[in-house]
């Protein structure tokens, strides 16, 4: 008992000396020139990049920590074991190593490590380590107790390059001990032991073992059982220590086991702005249950860190971890005298004397959660915020908090421990992402207001690598984040005033360009939440499902007629609200717990559904859901009142989805597009087949890879939000443009097998001045061309090509396109056909298609062009150069050039336009010739093909161009001759 007295006691001591560096003296002042650079600003200038440049010749002012307030010396080290207890490691008098054979002699003596435990000198170190960050100018400092050893990545500028925590820096020479790696007793690894990963860390390099071994978590599947594995970053795994360090001096990590798949230690890249999901009275349990007395200062605390949790939005369960490294689970000296569980204030010279006194411990829990974190290390702008997670000394708390580069893993092991213990509530209940995954990328991110990047700035993230964010779900090209600082209720900017933080109100937006996701969350769902049952179509009602299982079918084509929702043991009171979107009813009213919304026996579909909780249900949970439907399949989740389903286009909700997930935790999922407001609706008349099933807001009506033309065409406005109309009018064969409808008539004909060849489409009225009207048409020959607008012609004139389906869409007035825009009409203007060797004569194909074969080694014996614009039609001459006859004469628009029957090739080409249509129009015009494939483009009577060479023409091209404007391709090469 005396023996673990005294380790208590020396635990003690050694919390209050780790404390000074950051949590004081640093926290005592800060930076209010980083707060005004990140304040929020309106930056509407639209970029490729999210990045914010900065001039890489000046220090980042306001990152750069002042080493002065750095203690001179630190005397004792705190190590956490496998289960998460802490004590205090035994300093021995030695550090300096000394070259000479060891149990890794083996190794090449071209292998050297850093041992940041003695100078250059081979003199003893017991103070810090200072060194800067490679490419940031970052200053930063290293305890060389609490982690020895370095990756030696060689040396720069008269300085030793190196890799320990995630960090590269550069430390200067005389500060440092270079050795070869076999003359070590001891360096540190990670070993897969079939059930953990144990990352044992080296604290004297001349002393075989480990000064620490901590239990990172779960064993990630692609490391094997019984291997010791290197890494000094925690993210990228090496079974070799030499291509370690290859792929780190060669900045890469190509030759990692996980090369495509780096590791992110959960609760160590977790921001404290996440929620534990254990209730107060399960953490009380949980703390006590670890102590092995009452007497300790963190007993009965478990409460408290929940309740500042829901106050100052930073996580109980991480708190209490960093409570129990620095305070030795509540028995630290400093704890018991002076109510101070996390050692604030205790300097270096005089930790006893100097440290904080509380009144109480609850009153440093909070002093804690509201000022050390939620308004300084969670704060964006403060002058040591380097990310709102743990994190190592490449960025996170760790960096400027502790001189431990293992502080931040120490505290991840001691939550996930906890958390293993106790129904694993919290492990990987968050999504997370990393932004710059390599040490030696450094982007400086925007996080904005909205998810778009001219809206406003609320702040930057800084240049650390491996910064983890806290992802809630997606919004376009952006992920919607957890904000680590406070901001302002109309969340504009920054609120540095205040640590009050809610969560649900505190969200903010990055690109997703420069982020990419590591873990997906289980979302903090509850366990017992919510119960429900679905009436399907023919099945009746369903048995209950629970907790986001699905209700209801999919692939089946059932509908859903009736749900009945309640709640399963809440633990706080009120309800749960529904109602329902009612084919030919509309909205339902309101009902709750377990009342049936809906109909059945009536045939009638379920379209949409919103849901909502009631009284401190409501404030202590949010309620997702979402809605299969007919069609479309899954949409995104909707939460809190929203629509999940469609509306306006008769479309049945076949399945759903529910989930209760604690008050402002991720959603279960993407959230973008919960429902489909239709606002056209749209019929084609088909041959054979008659009027098609209508189809809304850009589906496909009419058919494809069938070859059956359009003959007619309705098209309405479904419950529009302003007055005017929709117009149209097609163009119909044999007769031509017709005059334009609107509102459901009919354009084009019935029974009279008539092809539509082109429409055009309009908005009248209010609705004209909000929303601009696409479409796009599939033509014969063709395919889908691009969309057209606002009535813009979409189709086809001069081909005889049959329209044979449709797609429409109303988009906000200004906004983007649907798709592509650039050719919506095609416009016939020459056709030709060729003679082909086998094949006889081919069908006519229009300007700019392939007229012969590729690729088969067939000739080509004649040829027949002749121009569709009427008036113009005789307007062209073309000659073909002929095998054993040369050139033959000039044909006239659409005679035979070549030969029938003679077996002769075509060898080359020359074509021409006379008349009006050689003032309006170029043609241009290319050969696919024996040997030379594709030749260039021709232009205007010049050859095209080859003469002299014996070489057969296989195909060509047309295409006429409007005079003087760009050639369809490259003219360099158009011909070759002997």
């Amino acid at each position: 008992m005396k023996k673990n007295w005294r380790k208590i006691v020396a635990l003690i001591i050694c919390l209050s000396v780790l404390a000074c560096p950051t949590k004081l003296a640093y926290a005592a002042e800060e930076d209010e020139s980083r707060i005004e650079e990140f304040s929020a600003q309106s930056d509407n200038s639209v970029s490729d990049s999210e990045v914010v440049t900065r001039d890489p010749n000046t220090p980042a002012e306001t990152d750069v920590q002042d080493m002065s307030r750095v203690p001179e010396t630190v005397e004792e080290v705190i190590g956490v074991d496998e289960h998460g207890n802490t004590f205090v490691v035994e300093d021995t008098e030695s550090g300096a190593v000394e070259d000479g054979a060891t149990a890794y002699s083996a190794r090449s003596a071209s292998t050297k490590v850093v041992n940041f435990r003695a100078d250059s000198s081979g003199t003893v170190v017991t103070d810090i380590t200072e060194y800067t960050e490679y490419e940031t100018g970052r200053s930063g400092y290293i305890y060389g107790r609490s982690g020895a050893d370095g990756a030696y990545l060689g040396t720069e500028g008269g300085k030793i390059k190196f890799l320990q925590s995630g960090v590269i820096g550069l430390v200067d020479a005389s500060k440092v001990q270079v050795v070869t790696l076999g003359s070590v007793e001891s360096y540190s690894n990670y070993y897969a032991n079939g059930t953990n990963l144990i990352h044992n860390i080296c604290m004297d390099m001349t002393t075989p073992g480990y000064g620490s071994s901590i239990n990172v978590g779960t064993q990630p599947s692609y490391l094997t059982t019984g291997t010791t594995y290197y890494s000094y970053d925690g993210h990228y795994f090496y079974t070799d220590y030499d291509v370690m360090l290859g792929d780190y001096q060669a900045d890469t990590r190509k030759n990692a086991v996980n090369a495509s798949n780096p590791y992110y230690n959960y609760f160590q890249y977790l921001p404290l702005r996440g929620k534990s999901g254990y209730s107060a009275d399960e953490m009380n349990a949980m703390v006590n249950g670890k102590l092995s007395s009452s007497d300790s200062k963190m007993y009965n605390t478990g409460r408290t860190f929940v309740e500042k949790q829901n106050i100052y939005g930073v996580n109980a369960l991480l708190m209490a971890g960093v409570a129990a490294l620095e305070s030795g689970w509540g028995t630290s000296s400093i704890a018991k005298q002076k109510n101070n569980l996390f050692g604030l204030n205790a300097v270096d010279s005089s930790p006893g004397e100097s440290a904080d006194s509380f009144s109480s411990v609850e009153a440093c829990i909070n002093d804690f959660a509201e000022t050390y974190m939620s308004k300084r290390y969670l704060r964006a702008g403060w002058t040591y915020y380097h990310g709102g997670f743990l994190g190592d000394k490449a960025s996170g708390i760790n960096v400027s908090y502790a001189s431990d580069p293992y502080w931040g893993e120490k505290i991840a092991s001691i939550a996930w421990e906890f958390d293993n213990a106790n129904n694993k509530k919290d492990q990987d209940k968050y999504t997370l992402g990393i932004k710059d995954m390599v040490p030696y990328d450094h982007t400086d991110l925007n996080v904005r207001k909205e998810a778009t990047t001219s809206s406003t700035r609320l702040f930057s993230t800084g240049d650390p690598s491996n910064f983890a964010f806290l992802i809630l779900g997606e919004s376009g090209d952006f992920y919607k984040i957890q904000s680590d600082p406070v901001l302002d209720s109309s969340r504009e900017s920054i609120n540095k005033d205040t640590g009050k933080y809610d969560s649900a109100q505190m969200y903010a937006y990055v690109s997703k360009n420069y982020v990419q996701k590591v873990s997906e969350g289980t979302g903090g769902i509850v366990d017992n939440g919510i119960a429900y049952s679905t009436h399907v179509q023919s099945y009746g009602w369903q048995a209950y499902k629970k907790n986001g299982a699905t209700a209801g079918t999919t692939g089946e084509a059932k509908r859903i007629e009736a749900i009945k929702i309640r709640l399963d043991n809440p633990e706080y009171s009120g309800t749960v609200q529904y109602r329902s979107l009612v084919q030919s009813y509309g909205w339902l009213d309101w009902v709750n717990n377990d009342l049936v919304s809906g109909t059945t026996g009536e045939g009638k579909r379920m379209e949409a559904i919103q849901i909502k909780l009631t009284g401190d249900m409501e404030k202590h949970y949010d309620v997702y859901y979402r809605a299969h439907v007919q069609g479309i399949g899954w949409l995104d989740w909707a939460k809190n009142g929203e629509t999940a389903g469609s509306m306006g286009g008769a479309k049945r909700m076949e399945a759903i989805e529910i989930r209760l997930v604690e008050k402002g935790g991720a959603a279960p999922g993407t959230t973008g597009i919960s429902y489909k407001q239709y606002q056209l609706r749209y019929s084609t008349h088909v041959q054979n087949e008659g009027w098609q099933d209508a189809s809304v807001d850009g589906e496909t009506n009419g058919t494809t890879g069938e070859a059956l033309r359009l003959e007619g065409i309705k098209i309405c406005l479904l419950d529009p939000n302003y007055s005017g109309d929709v117009e149209y009018k097609v163009h119909v064969q044999s007769y031509g443009w017709q005059d334009w409808v609107k509102n459901g008539s009919v354009a084009g004909t019935t029974g009279e097998s008539k092809r539509l060849e082109a429409i055009r489409i309009r908005l009248t009225g209010e609705m004209a001045e909000n929303y601009d009207i696409y479409y796009r048409v599939h033509a014969q020959s063709y395919g889908w061309l691009d969309w057209a607008k606002n009535g813009e012609i979409a189709g086809t004139a001069g081909g005889s090509k049959r329209l044979e389906a449709i797609e429409i869409v109303l988009v906000d007035k200004g906004q983007s396109a649907p798709g592509e825009t650039e050719t919506s009409f095609v416009q016939q203007l020459i056709q030709y056909r060729s003679n082909v060797e086998s094949y006889d004569w081919q069908q006519y194909v229009f300007g700019g298609q392939i007229s012969g074969t590729v690729g088969e080694a067939k000739r080509m014996e004649a040829v027949q062009i002749s121009p569709l614009l009427k008036g113009y039609q005789n307007d062209i001459k073309y000659r073909v150069h002929v095998q054993s006859k040369g050139w033959q004469s000039w044909r006239d628009s659409n005679e035979v050039a070549g030969t029938l029957g003679e077996e002769k090739r075509l060898e080359a080409i020359e074509i021409k336009l006379t008349g009006e249509l050689a003032e309006k129009y170029d043609v241009y015009y290319r050969a696919h010739c024996q040997s030379y494939g594709w030749l260039d483009w021709a232009k205007n009577g010049e050859m095209a093909g080859t003469e002299g060479l014996k070489k057969r023409m296989e195909a060509f091209q047309v295409v006429l161009v409007e005079k003087g404007q760009e050639a369809p391709g490259s003219t360099k090469t158009p011909n070759v001759t002997e």
